[in-house]
C-alpha cells in the first residue's frame, strides 16, 4: 500500500518523501515479489524508477528457506538416490543468492558497471543503454534508478507501428549480448520483455 512504501521510504532515507521528492507516484508501475517500482520526480525534474523492497518480505524469505533446508534433510534421508544432487547444498546456494538479491545496494552496483561497460563502448553508444544510479536515494531496501520509457521488446505490433525494424533490433540486441559475455564477461542475466525497451 502507498502509506506503508512511502513510510520505508521515508525511513530509509531519513527524510520526508515531500521533501526528498517533487512527486511519488502513489500506485507502483511495476511490481514482483519482493519490491515494487514507482515512479518519482526530483526537484531537479529527473524522473527516477524507485525500486521499494515489500516490508516483511526478508522475514517470509527466511522461513522460506528453513522450509527448503527440512525438505531437504528429509530428501537425503529418505532418498539416497538424490543425494548426488546435493539438496543441503543447492538450498545453500539459493541462500546465499536470495539473501545478495534482497541487497540494493549489490544491485545498485551492477547496475552500475553494466551502465559503465554499456557508455565505454563506443560501437553500442548509439544503440545500447541502461540507467544511471543514484547513490543519495539507494539503501539496502531502497534503489533509485533513472526512469527510461520506451516500448516493451514484446509488443511487436507498436514496434512496426512506429516503423522501428525489428530484425535490426534484434541484430543489435544479439551484438549487445555476445559484447556482455564474451568482451565485459558480465552480462545482463534477466532478459524479459519488462526490462528490455526500445528508445
Amino acid at each position: 500500500p502507498e502509506a506503508t512504501a512511502k513510510s520505508l521510504v521515508e525511513s530509509e532515507l531519513k527524510d520526508k518523501v515531500e521533501n526528498l521528492f517533487a512527486w511519488f507516484e502513489p500506485k507502483p508501475f511495476a511490481s514482483a515479489s519482493m519490491a515494487q517500482v514507482h515512479k518519482v520526480t526530483m526537484h531537479s525534474g529527473n524522473r527516477i524508477a524507485l525500486k521499494v523492497q515489500r516490508v516483511g518480505i526478508y522475514d517470509v524469505i527466511i522461513e522460506d528457506i528453513k522450509v527448503m533446508y527440512k525438505i531437504a534433510h528429509v530428501l537425503e534421508k529418505r532418498v539416497p538416490s538424490i543425494k548426488s544432487f546435493d539438496p543441503i547444498g543447492l538450498v545453500k546456494h539459493f541462500e546465499y543468492s536470495i539473501l545478495k538479491e534482497m541487497d540494493f545496494i549489490n544491485e545498485s552496483i551492477n547496475i552500475q558497471r553494466f551502465y559503465n561497460n554499456l557508455l565505454k563502448d563506443d560501437s553500442l553508444e548509439q544503440f545500447a543503454l541502461a540507467p544511471r544510479i543514484y547513490p543519495a536515494f539507494t539503501t539496502t531496501k531502497i534503489l533509485a534508478m533513472e526512469f527510461m520509457a520506451g516500448i516493451k521488446i514484446d509488443r511487436m505490433e507498436e514496434l512496426k507501428s512506429k516503423e522501428i525494424d525489428t530484425k535490426i533490433i534484434a541484430r543489435r540486441l544479439a551484438i549487445s549480448y555476445f559484447k556482455q559475455i564474451f568482451e565485459y564477461g558480465f552480462f545482463h542475466a534477466d532478459p524479459h520483455p519488462g526490462n528490455i525497451h526500445i528508445l
